[in-house]
Parts: C-alpha cells; structure tokens; sequence
C-alpha cells in the first residue's frame, strides 16, 4: 500500500496544498516547529490510527472545531480515496470515496506502522502504554478482531457501571453476573488473540534483536497473562469482588495485564541506557511492521518521526539499514544529512508548506 497525497485541511499549521509521496524513503526535513511531525500524524489519522502524540482532535484541528485529511491511496493495481474529517458536533468519522466506514475499516485499507519518540513508554512507561501496543498489533495482524475488543471494552464499562453504582452496598445481583461471563468470555478471547499476535511479533522481533548485537540478543518481551481461560477468569472475578464493590471498578481482566521487557532475565528498563531503550523500541515497530507484512500480504506504510533523536550515528545506520524493502517510508528528520543517502525524495517542510525535491543521486 502506498499513499501518493495527502490533502491536509485546518490540520495544525500545514497548508491545504496536497503533500505528494513517492515509492520507497521520503525524508521530511526541516527547523523544529516547521510541520515535519503533523504531516506524519497526519498520515497516521488517515491510516486509522490514533495520534502517535496522544493529542485530542481538538488539539489536531487549528481552530479547535474541525479537520480533515484528503488521501489518494495505490492498492494493488488501483488507487482510491480515503478520508478522515472530525468535528466537535459529528466526532471522527472515515470516508472511502463518499462511502461512510468505520475507523477499523480504514486500518484495513491503509495498514501502516508508526514508531516515534514517544514510542519509548513502550518500555519505560505504564502498563496502559504496552497493553495499547499489543492491541495495536493484533489490529494489524488481524483487523477483525477489533470487534472482540469492542466487545471486552463494552463489557468492562457496563460492569464497572455497575459497580461504581453499588459501591459500598451489594448490586443487583443478576445484571452484575450477566456482565461478568460477558466480561470473562471476551476477556479470554482478548488474551488469546494478544499470545497469538506476540508470538507472530516474536518471530521477527527475535531475529531483529539478535542482528542488532549481543547487547540486544538477550532481549525478550512477555506477556504477563496466565495461559486462563473464561473459568479461571470468572473464578478470579469471584475472588475480588468484595475488594471491587468498595473500590467501584473490575479489578481482573486484561485490562490489568502488562508486558514485561527483560534483558538475560532481568528487567530491562532499569538496566539500561536512553539510547539502548530507543534502539529496542525501533526494533519492537520494525518487527511490528514485518509481522503486519506477513500477516496481511502486503508491505504496510513504515513512518519514523525524530528517527535519529537520541541515537548515536552507529545507531542511525544501523536503524536506516534495516528499513523494511520494498515499504514506503516516510522519515522526519531536522537534519537530513544521514538520512538523505537512503531518500527516494527529500520533502522540505517549511511553515506547514511541503517543498519537495530529490537528492543528488537517486537510485530508481
């Protein structure tokens, strides 16, 4: 899949004009501040993704009220368009042509991976952080399984409901059991879905950090829920449940889960170094990518923001050659330098206004 434009519209400070990609490494250069991150969050919104900053749309829309993002997409041996628009009154909603679809929908069409400085909360920040990067991963590998998590996400609100209604007193107890096999069924079906996506990822994220040197061979990540099924998961609500009424929450599921990053055994974040735990992380995406590749048939879109920020220039390279082949790549950089030997196109942001050109040797 490839994006060929974007058509940004009260998108932060990018210009309505179209921003146009090319096949293989785009390299969005230019000053802080310019627009280089927005054109890339900009693609991940068309993408069906969640801000890789974690913004509110309202925050996203320069005058807080309403964007949109206009993409022409090359799918197999066809192009089509594909849209985001939010507003304050209708929310977020995707167009494919004029057709009205959902945001999983859009994933499908456009399925892409996006690692970026903030990505590092995969190992150093809270459980939420991780659990949101492996649902990420099994919408990647498998699209369709977005409805079980809908289906959890649902069963945990109503049961919370529940409970935060009740608490201090005993709920009714008929909807609250009701809501509690809804809750174990799909929660099951959850943790089944993220061990199987974590072990597609594992594959690759294996031989990804064995490459990448004996300070990386050691590294693993584990998913810290029990091999359980929808009994155990029931019979662990039972247990709670007293603990639950008073706090007014669900306090089993895997909504409580986590994964856990060791390095030869022993935690990883505490041992290691700022740039050792952005190097793990951009394998983590570029194993991510190589899983959606296999999983779906077809390479993902690859986008990097900051790519070198924090990295020693051993890194840079090291992080620039193993760039998945044959993906497009969208790279921000405020210094193109290292990057430009890799670039198909050179994209200069300036003011929100995209000048694109190609370096001095290109290899088409």
């Amino acid at each position: 899949m490839r994006v060929l434009e974007i058509r940004p519209h009260r998108f932060r400070n990018l210009t309505p004009e179209p921003v146009s990609f090319c096949a293989g490494v785009n390299v969005l250069a230019g000053e802080n501040g310019q627009g280089k991150t927005n054109v890339l969050e900009a693609v991940a919104l068309l993408c069906g993704q969640r801000s890789f900053r974690g913004a509110r749309s309202a925050d996203i829309a320069a005058d807080g009220e309403e964007f949109a993002v206009r993409g022409l997409l090359r799918r197999d041996f066809g192009s089509e368009t594909l849209a985001v628009q939010w507003s304050r009154d209708s929310g977020r909603r995707f167009f494919q042509g004029e057709k009205l679809i959902s945001f999983r929908e859009a994933s499908e069409l456009a399925p892409a991976v996006f690692l970026a400085p903030e990505h590092r909360q995969l190992v150093t920040g809270s459980p939420g952080e991780r659990r949101r990067f492996l649902d990420r991963l099994v919408l990647g590998l498998r699209p369709a399984a977005g409805d079980d998590l809908a289906r959890y996400d649902r069963a945990l609100a109503e049961r919370n409901a529940l409970l935060l209604a009740a608490r201090g007193r005993v709920p009714d107890a008929s909807e609250l059991e009701a809501w509690t096999t809804e809750l174990a069924q799909a929660g099951s079906t959850v943790r089944r879905r993220r061990r199987e996506a974590l072990a597609e990822w594992n594959v690759f994220f294996c031989a990804l950090a064995s490459d990448a040197g004996p300070e990386y061979a050691g590294l693993r990540a584990d998913y810290s829920s029990v091999e359980d099924g929808v009994e155990q998961l029931l019979s662990e609500c039972e247990r709670l449940l007293p603990l639950e009424r008073r706090r007014g929450f669900s306090l089993a599921g895997p909504h409580r889960d986590d994964l856990r990053w060791t390095r030869r055994g022993r935690p990883f974040a505490g041992g290691a170094s700022a740039g050792e735990i952005l190097r793990a992380v951009a394998l983590a995406k570029l194993a991510e990518w190589h899983a959606v590749a296999a999983a779906r048939g077809e390479p993902p879109l690859f986008g990097a923001d900051d790519f070198d920020a924090g990295l020693s220039r051993g890194s840079v390279d090291a992080l620039l050659d193993a760039l998945p082949a044959g993906a497009m790549v969208l790279l921000t950089t405020a210094s193109e330098g290292r990057a430009a030997r890799r670039a198909n196109q050179i994209i200069e942001i300036r003011a929100g206004a995209a000048l694109p050109r190609r370096p001095a040797a290109v290899n088409d």
